[in-house]
């Protein structure tokens, strides 16, 4: 199940509600005279903060491999072959019935009550006498210590109880799916780097709990990136108490008690103004929860995903605005808060730090196609070069969304490989932009700064940038240049590669392997 969220906030109240997208489909395998379908819904937690509520909404959405069990009853009594029957959603939407179909009688269905629970189980107390069958069931339910990512799920239990519609919708079983347990929602302070540097933005990050203990039991938190709030489910009806620590500015502690009925969630604000002052600067450490530590520090953090290459604003339209204009600025349109500096990744994105092709073909440009584009049209900037030129301006993320949206994938296709890789293998912050392919200019100022940002680079088990000699054929050939988003404008087989040693640029065929570059990703932040 994903949960995905909108959010607006307004008073100082929470309310959280998880709905569902509906899935109808048939219960059976088409043997029936009479399709059988099901709706499955999700009522929602009801936020309780002060007594006042807001509107937060979260939306549940069950997808491929969850599954659900139901049972049906007709006069407190079981119906025969409808106890704990489980259905899998597919990859195509489809509610999947395990074992024989479901025979609809419309007759017999008017009398029978179906009830429907998630996560499903194999083992489940169910009486059917009962005003609640699955009470036992909720009792019993045992909440994971482990709430993180998808694991979540696996503890919110959810019921209901549905009847077979007559009519229009004859058939049709709607259960609106109530929650069970009760939700316990933090929302952390941001951790606000006010730096020193002249012109720079404040940077500001969400601060994750550093420890957080549910009944004194460690709890890892489900976390919301879309709300920025950390979730926990507590027993309903209970006593419960909250508390932990974070980093911000300092270490910080805090705590909390409460009670809540199932179905209810209570947000829990933490005010902390968190403000620290920092000088941005070359060979800083971006960590991969987006914050940073100085160049200057006695100890290398263990979380390290980069090192700043570049300070200062790097959106095209504020470097050169009277060259690029905020409509094709496209760093600044997908990432407005990534206004404070660069980040050389640590590693290559190549294997073993081995030499590929761009591409499989060579013959074409994988850049221009905007330009006969209605909608994208003005909403880009050219990423071709001429020989012994640099288009000013940072546009490495430009080109790469370039690549990206290009019909002409086989001009590109081993460089977008390995950008979608290195992307899967090391997760970019909340705080920055996603990895991009740099361009040449953006590879200029690595070279810049290259002697301390090797250095931090092999401090953490990084990789350090290398270059050489051009090699025995002239300009076509390097052993250790590094591949970059510039097109050469003159010849459609090439694309420029950047020798970092002599800050010169190499123009590779983009599928010849004498000519093959590594890959090395930056972002914006």
């Amino acid at each position: 199940m994903k949960i995905y969220n909108n959010l607006s906030i307004c008073a100082l109240a929470g309310l959280l509600a998880f709905t569902s997208c509906t899935k109808e489909e048939s219960l059976g395998n088409g043997s029936t005279t009479q399709t059988f379908q099901i709706s499955v819904s999700d009522m929602g937690f009801q936020g309780i903060s002060d007594g006042r509520a807001i509107d937060e909404n979260f939306k549940t959405t069950f997808v491929k491999g969850d599954a659900i069990g139901m049972y049906g009853v007709e006069n407190g009594q079981l119906v025969d072959g409808i106890s704990n029957r489980k259905f899998t959603l597919n990859e195509k939407g489809v509610w999947d019935l395990d074992g024989n179909p479901i025979e609809y009688d419309s007759e017999r269905f008017k009398n029978i009550t179906f009830y429907a629970y998630y996560p499903y189980q194999e083992n489940v107390a169910f009486d059917p006498a009962a005003e609640d069958p699955f009470a036992e069931f909720v009792g019993n339910w045992e909440i994971a210590a482990d709430q993180g990512s998808t694991k979540y799920t696996k503890s919110d239990l959810m019921t209901s109880a549905g009847k077979a519609e007559d009519g229009r919708l004859q058939g049709k079983v709607t259960f609106s799916m109530e929650h069970r347990m009760a939700l316990a929602v933090l929302k952390m302070p941001n951790l606000v780097y006010d730096f020193t540097n002249g012109g720079l933005d404040d940077y500001s990050l969400n601060v994750a709990p550093k420890e957080l203990f549910i009944n004194d039991v460690k709890t890892t938190p489900y976390y919301d990136a879309a709300s920025g709030t950390y979730m926990a489910l507590v027993k309903p009806e209970a006593e419960y108490s909250i508390s932990g620590t974070y980093q911000g500015a300092k270490e910080m502690s805090f705590s909390a008690a409460g009670s809540l009925a199932s179905g209810k969630a209570k947000m829990y604000t933490i005010n902390d103004a968190n403000k620290l002052d920092y000088t941005l600067q070359i060979g800083d450490y971006l960590c991969a929860d987006g914050n940073l530590v100085s160049v200057d520090a006695t100890t290398v953090p263990d979380n390290a995903i980069g090192v700043v290459c570049y300070v200062g604003n790097p959106q095209p339209s504020v470097v050169l605005p009277e060259t690029y204009s905020e409509e094709q600025d496209a760093l600044k349109r997908d990432y407005p808060n990534c206004c404070h500096g660069l980040v050389i990744a640590l590693k290559n994105a190549t294997q073993d730090n081995n030499t590929v092709t761009f591409s499989t073909e060579r013959s074409g440009y994988f850049g221009t196609w905007f330009e006969s584009d209605d909608e994208w049209n003005g909403k880009f900037v050219s990423n071709l070069v001429r020989e012994s030129e640099r288009i000013p301006g940072m546009l490495g993320y430009n080109n790469t969304i370039l690549l990206e949206m290009s019909p002409s994938l086989n001009n590109c296709n081993n460089a977008l490989q390995y950008i979608n890789s290195y992307r899967e293998q090391v997760s970019s912050p909340s705080s920055s932009s996603c990895w991009f392919l740099p361009s040449m200019t953006e590879f200029d100022e690595v070279a810049k700064g290259l002697t301390i940002i090797n250095r931090k680079i092999v401090a953490v088990k990084g990789l350090e940038l290398i270059s050489g000699e051009v090699g025995t054929d002239g300009a076509h050939k390097s052993v250790n240049a590094y591949w970059t988003s510039n097109e050469h404008a003159t010849n459609k087989e090439l694309v420029d590669k950047h020798n970092i040693t002599t800050e010169s640029a190499i123009y590779g065929r983009r599928n010849e392997g004498s000519k093959a570059g590594r890959f090395r990703m930056m972002l914006a932040f």
